[in-house]
């Protein structure tokens, strides 16, 4: 005798259903690489890189000409300071033209995270290009073409597997109900949804995605905490780096006294401003960026927090401190040396501070993140010229004779955990 067979209707509903999302939503996801590689490209690098002009980084417009090899770019990319030891010219050019300042290694990248993050970069050097081209002609400024819309082709594809699914599930409960009529079996009592047996697994699976998303969730979070990247309070005088550091060329050392000498780099003292300001009173016309009326008023703001009065050229016996916002901080449980690093290590200001010397308005460029902390130490190499590395002089040597290729901070202990917390 043949067993007769129901049908799982709502079974297969909820399966058609979940076929429905993942046609729906992969398609977006492997057609918007553009969009994919936007979202890597300011989570990775914008914070170094910009389109079109220098920052921290070269510009990325026209990466793939100077790279025509996309294996050694994509290695570049991934993990610049392994890719320098290759000997490659170009990398190691780029290195020294950048003061060697090591490139964060992406090693979680995959091949298809950075061919997005390329495809980005071309299609936001041909709107520049275009914009260029545009305005150059005296004609209207030509914004390039966005990627085509697929919107509707998506909703015309949904709306068919909707309606396919629809047809299917009353198809199957009517041949149910034929069975059931030819077996002299009882109509079943619908109950509540949420009760079917059948959609225990799917239940399951969902709240497995949730479990997974609220941890992930979770972990995210308290790996942020207390990270400020962008961070830009504003300070009780417009002091602007780019007018001292950038178009005046005034040498960081001078108004930081301490990066070469000590922990801390010193936030200089009213001495020091009025060591230029008791000449200097109003600012020079000529910037449009910098509006005289408006900036000889912060100048001014020097001169009463050095207590001395312009108009009876007199000075007060008590005057006020200045009350600066520190921009960069670190968690107590944290030691940091400045004149380790820029002293000993010969690092440059701009590796961890960014291109300060463009900046109106300071803010904290990188995320000062362990990770970020300890990723550096892999990359950067020994500076052997310094005095303080004779206790390591054998390996000198043996990077000398060729026994090892280079040597790096971590292969002296700078990733080992009471370097900075002890």
């Amino acid at each position: 005798m043949l067993k007769r067979v129901l049908f799982p209707s709502s079974l297969l509903q909820v399966c058609m259903f979940s076929v429905l999302t993942l046609l729906t939503v992969a398609p977006g996801q492997l057609m918007a690489t553009v969009e994919e590689g936007k979202e890597l490209y300011q989570a990775n690098c914008a914070k170094c890189h910009m389109i079109n002009r220098k920052m921290t980084g070269p510009a990325l417009m026209g990466v793939r000409e100077r790279w025509p090899d996309s294996t050694n770019l994509y290695a570049w990319i991934r993990n610049s300071q392994a890719f320098l030891a290759t000997g490659d010219e170009y990398a190691n050019n780029l290195y020294l033209e950048y003061s060697k300042s090591p490139m964060q290694a992406f090693p979680n990248l995959t091949d298809a995270n950075i061919a997005s993050i390329l495809m980005y970069i071309d299609a936001e050097t041909e709107k520049i290009r275009e914009a260029a081209a545009g305005g150059g002609a005296g004609g209207p400024v030509m914004v390039a073409a966005e990627k085509k819309d697929n919107t509707v082709l998506y909703a015309i594809l949904v709306a068919v597997l909707l309606l396919i699914s629809v047809v299917l599930g009353r198809t199957l409960n009517y041949l149910n109900k034929l069975s059931r009529e030819k077996y002299d079996e009882d109509e079943p009592q619908a109950g509540p949804f949420w009760k079917n047996p059948k959609l225990k697994p799917v239940f399951g699976i969902v709240g497995l995605v949730v479990f997974c998303w609220l941890c992930y969730s979770m972990y995210d979070s308290a790996a942020a905490l207390g990270r400020q990247e962008g961070y830009a309070p504003e300070q009780p005088i417009k002091f602007s780096h780019e007018i001292h550091a950038g178009i005046n060329q005034i040498e960081c050392r001078y108004c930081h006294t301490g990066v070469e000498k000590g922990k801390s780099a010193v936030i200089p003292s009213i001495n020091v401003c009025m060591n230029c300001h008791y000449n200097i009173q109003q600012m020079s016309p000529g910037n449009e960026d910098y509006p005289p009326a408006e900036y000889t008023a912060e100048i001014q703001k020097i001169y009463k927090f050095a207590g001395f009065n312009t108009d009876d050229q007199a000075y007060t016996e008590d005057p006020e401190a200045i009350k600066w916002v520190k921009v960069h901080n670190l968690p107590d449980h944290v030691y940091f040396n400045h004149s380790q690093h820029v002293k000993v290590a010969g690092l440059e200001c701009q590796t961890c501070h960014g291109k300060v010397e463009e900046m109106k308005v300071v803010e904290q460029v990188e995320n000062l993140s362990m990770g970020w902390c300890v990723n550096c130490h892999r990359q950067t190499e020994v500076n052997f010229t310094n005095g303080f590395y004779t206790d390591y002089r054998e390996l000198k040597d043996k990077m000398d004779s060729g026994e090892i290729d280079l040597v790096h901070a971590s292969d002296i202990g700078a990733t080992e955990c009471q370097r900075c917390h002890y």
